[in-house]
């Protein structure tokens, strides 16, 4: 029998079947606040359950769904790099990124939601490599767990903005989201929570239309609509032009953070593209995250920091909500667009 991975399941999933073992409810919450709270190894550490009820749990589910294949630390910015194997012998990869000096204490890990993407973004190494599948409620969890276990440290915020698409893989993103949430876990608020997407429009509406509590991003990296089919094919499908309506007629209403991300490539940051995003933000509540395109095969050209503060100043004189994201972690290529879950064979490393 092929045992299930046990952080795929939530509180009330868990409770009944404690409640089919004849245990009490109570053992549900206690199982969670071991699970993620103390971050054990082993069912056999859970002190409070009989031996009986450890084993049973150990023969029926799979604590830790991930092995740690490589972990690496940047000489840079101290930002740490987690190679996982999947249980079916997949890679997927989870970076903890520590403060970039916007806000003190700031701990965030970027987690994946998939093996490999079918976004085919051309910045991202992920979208090079392709789709394979989606990653599981427990893979997605587990990758926190072994985060905090291997690094020591316990962040305090997160992103899906690892390998992945999130909003192909909605359902066990958000379920995922919720049990990250619990007080009694991992004890990480809503507001700390972030959701990118590139643009799955119908994933937006019903992420909206759901009352989801979590923070919303979205991947725009251009104005010109025509270009951005270039870079980002899923622009064909789902238009942004599309997306910006939506946000028009619902999003005004949400209580949600939004973040729209921009990639900076040395074409997209013009003046007339200053002038387009200024229209944008006209529209809806939203703050601008700029990001630097970090070199790599991508075969685009990456901007000049003097381009990149031009670009900067055009968007501080027509009063756009504006932030640098700092590349960090990219000589372990664990910055944006880095991801790729590729296992080095040992003459690579």
């Amino acid at each position: 029998m092929t045992k299930k991975i046990i952080k795929s399941y939530d509180l009330e999933e868990i409770s009944g079947f404690f409640r089919q073992l004849g245990e009490k409810e109570y053992r549900a919450r206690q199982l969670f606040s071991w699970m993620y709270e103390r971050n054990i190894e082993s069912f056999d550490e859970i002190t409070t359950y009989t031996k009986k009820l450890r084993k049973d749990l150990g023969d029926m589910f799979v604590l830790s769904p991930l092995t740690n294949i490589d972990h690496k630390v940047s000489k840079i910015d101290g930002t740490e790099k987690f190679l996982f194997e999947t249980q079916d012998n997949y890679y997927i990869e989870s970076v903890l990124l520590k403060s970039d000096g916007n806000e003190e204490g700031r701990l965030t890990v970027c987690i994946s939601s998939q093996v490999g993407c079918a976004m085919g973004c051309k910045f991202c190494h992920t979208g090079m490599q392709g789709y394979t599948r989606n990653l599981e409620v427990g893979e997605i969890i587990d990758q926190l767990n072994q985060v905090r276990r291997l690094s020591g440290l316990k962040n305090n915020n997160i992103v899906f903005m690892g390998m992945g698409e999130p909003f192909q893989n909605y359902d066990n993103v958000l379920k995922a989201c919720d049990i990250i949430n619990y007080s009694f876990g991992f004890h990480i608020s809503t507001r700390k929570i972030t959701i990118s997407t590139c643009g799955i429009l119908p994933g937006i509406e019903r992420f909206i239309d759901e009352k989801r509590p979590y923070n919303l991003a979205l991947s725009l990296n251009d104005t010109d609509f025509e270009k951005r089919k270039n870079y980002m094919p899923i622009e064909k499908k789902y238009s942004f032009k599309d997306i910006a309506d939506l946000l028009h007629r619902k999003f005004p209403v949400s209580r949600n953070r939004l973040t729209i991300e921009y990639v900076m490539r040395k074409d997209n940051i013009s003046n007339e593209d200053a002038k387009r995003l200024k229209k944008m933000f006209k529209y809806s509540r939203i703050k601008l995250n700029l990001i630097p395109l970090n070199t790599g095969d991508h075969g685009i050209d990456v901007p000049t920091e003097e381009e990149i503060n031009h670009f900067l100043d055009a968007l501080q004189i027509m009063n756009v909500p504006v932030s640098i994201r700092k590349s960090l972690g990219s000589d372990i290529d664990g910055a944006c667009g880095q991801l790729s879950g590729r296992k080095k064979r040992n003459d690579e490393k």
